[in-house]
């Protein structure tokens, strides 16, 4: 598995990730629907694994990469 993210895109996943994850455990009664809770936790997530490992599985697939060629 071959990284694909720019430190950039993967410091703002960081974020993005903390705040989802954070929101979806920490919500109080603030959302209703326990399904929404579960995928914006599931999103917040998969953008820290992909902040972990530097490699995201759409870029992957879309044959994106960010980060830089070394030569």
């Amino acid at each position: 598995m071959k990284k694909n993210l720019h430190p950039l895109d993967r410091a703002i996943r960081g974020v993005v990730g903390i705040v989802f994850t954070g929101f979806a455990v920490f919500n109080g009664d603030y959302l209703q629907e326990p399904i929404l809770e579960v995928l914006i936790g599931i999103f917040g997530a998969l953008n820290l694994i992909s902040l972990l490992f530097g490699w995201c599985p759409v870029y992957h697939f879309a044959g994106i990469s960010t980060e830089k060629s070394k030569k």
